[in-house]
């Protein structure tokens, strides 16, 4: 019995061995290991942050911090002179948001924090749109404000 299971053993790890072995060799392949989450926006185009540079780049008036939650929650606390562009309000809010904010101009879009997609969604949208300096802040507000760092009401 334990032979049978030993060669069963083996021609399992075989098969599994070449399968491996063809897929990494197909242009097509199916990824191993699913990159991170700044890997795979940072492909787009899009700088993906973390707390230190957040901070560092708000420091920089000429940067703009976009909220990607919904408005009620960025009404309740937000990271000072952010603005509002809800996920969920994109379309309809982002005829307002195109005429007051050039193209140009280096945007840093946050949401909740890491679990939190909406700015990752926000972010693609703004550069689908034409936005050329796009940054994702992963850590978004949680992080910020458990950072004990200025907050805006």
């Amino acid at each position: 019995m334990k032979k049978f299971l030993l060669h069963i053993a083996i021609i399992i790890g075989g098969a599994f061995g070449t399968a491996m072995a063809v897929n990494s060799l197909r242009p097509d392949s199916i990824p191993v290991v699913r990159p991170s989450q700044a890997a795979l926006i940072l492909k787009e185009g899009i700088t993906p942050l973390h707390l230190d540079t957040a901070k560092t780049l708000h420091q920089d008036t000429n940067f703009l911090f976009v909220d990607a939650r919904p408005n009620s929650v960025f009404k309740r606390g937000h990271i000072p002179r952010a603005v509002s562009l809800p996920e969920e309000d994109f379309d309809s809010l982002y005829a307002a948001f195109a005429a007051k904010v050039p193209k140009d101009r280096p945007l840093v879009v946050y949401c909740d924090g890491v679990e939190c997609r909406a700015s990752e969604e926000v972010s693609r949208r703004l550069k689908e749109k034409g936005y050329r300096f796009i940054h994702c802040f992963f850590g978004g507000w949680v992080e910020w404000r458990d950072a004990k760092l200025e907050i805006e009401r």
